[in-house]
């Protein structure tokens, strides 16, 4: 132990560390066949080792490896969960037509070798296959003919007639999963009865926000500005599709394709500006800190959110409410909480990409931070 205070500068590890790591585990386990045998294969031999010995210390390593084993059956459990349900989805579907009645959520607009096509997510309310109901909490996503224009966000209609078929490409049907998608449908002629529509709907009132939003900066910035501001800041790439893609490509061939990924960075940046602004007026501190609130929940209602976004959108949360009460501030500890809440909406996250980037990069900068500052500390100390 000496040795190791005498090279090595440690840190305070937060007590959700261990537990991230065993669901974490669980959900790595779960790919592997027979997964519950492992783990209990790996938890039973270590606790009857433990209980073998009446000490303190055995019994209390025992019941630390039998609840991080609990916990890693649970990342384990809420995987499988996610893949069974999604597979019973299409086993209910298969080979048949259904209808599908739900809500609209939201409604885009794109064009593929110059067709116009609407794109509608439905909050899924419930599914017939003709003898049997099912209801479930996922979406569906239609990419239909501008026939489906006249549906409004905040309706309750029912699709008749529509086919399920389960993607064979492996990364759309884990990113369908990950994404709470049921299933992706395209048609040019959908056949759809409206059974509601609200004549106010505050998701209604976001998107009608939002749109006019991106209409009015498109007026008003020069091509290149908007290009960037829309898909950057904004978060929508839908828009400019095609542009981004050129773009994308002149990125790509300098090997910083990276700086066009959306990321909790312009949130920052945003939350800076508006910190710098707020020190030229006169009002008490809570309320700039209640103000800076208000801000990033409205910038993020009329922007278009991911993993990233809202990650650090949360940390900014935890942050101003720790100030706000004054409590104590561990950026590690909220940082965890934040990833397994991801991780418990949908185990899937772990395995793409922009969630690895985001939460690693994150944690190893906040982990570099904490050393570099006990080691300075450590310096000036002595």
């Amino acid at each position: 132990m000496n040795f190791l205070k005498e090279y090595f500068h440690f840190i305070d590890i937060p007590p959700l560390l261990p537990v991230t790591i065993a669901f974490i585990v669980g959900i790595i386990y779960s790919s592997m066949e027979y997964s519950y045998i492992v783990i209990a294969c790996t938890a039973i031999p270590l606790i009857s080792l433990c209980l073998i010995f009446n000490k303190n210390a055995w019994i209390n390593i025992g019941l630390h490896t039998f609840f991080y084993s609990i916990i890693a059956l649970s990342g384990n459990y809420l995987y499988k969960n996610n893949i069974d349900n999604y597979n019973a989805f299409y086993q209910f579907t298969l080979n048949k037509s259904v209808d599908v009645t739900g809500t609209v959520i939201d409604k885009n607009a794109t064009s593929t070798n110059y067709n116009k096509s609407t794109i509608i997510t439905l909050a899924i309310d419930q599914v017939n296959n003709g003898s049997e109901i099912i209801k479930t909490n996922k979406t569906i996503v239609f990419y239909g003919s501008e026939k489906l224009e006249s549906l409004s966000i905040g309706d309750t209609v029912t699709f008749f007639n529509i086919y399920c078929k389960k993607p064979d490409n492996e990364s759309f049907l884990q990113y369908q999963i990950k994404e709470q998608i049921a299933a992706t449908v395209f048609d040019r002629n959908f056949t759809f009865l409206i059974i509601d529509h609200p004549s106010w709907s505050f998701r209604r009132w976001i998107y009608d926000q939002n749109n006019r939003l991106l209409l009015s900066f498109k007026q008003k910035l020069s091509f290149n500005g908007f290009l960037f501001f829309s898909s950057l800041f904004l978060g929508n790439r839908a828009c400019v599709k095609e542009s981004i893609e050129k773009v994308n490509e002149q990125f790509k061939r300098w090997g910083i394709y990276h700086l066009l990924s959306r990321s909790g960075m312009h949130l920052a940046l945003f939350i800076f500006t508006w910190q710098a602004m707020l020190r030229f007026i006169p009002m008490p501190f809570i309320i700039k800190q209640l103000m800076l609130i208000i801000l990033s929940l409205i910038y993020c209602l009329l922007s278009w959110t991911s993993a990233p976004f809202i990650r650090s959108l949360a940390l900014l949360l935890f942050n101003k409410g720790c100030i706000i009460t004054h409590k104590s501030y561990h950026s590690l500890h909220y940082l965890l909480l934040t990833c397994l809440c991801f991780l418990i909406y949908s185990p899937l996250y772990l395995f793409f990409l922009d969630f690895q980037l985001s939460f690693g990069i994150t944690f190893a900068l906040i982990w570099y931070n904490q050393l570099y500052s006990q080691c300075l500390y450590s310096a000036l100390k002595y």
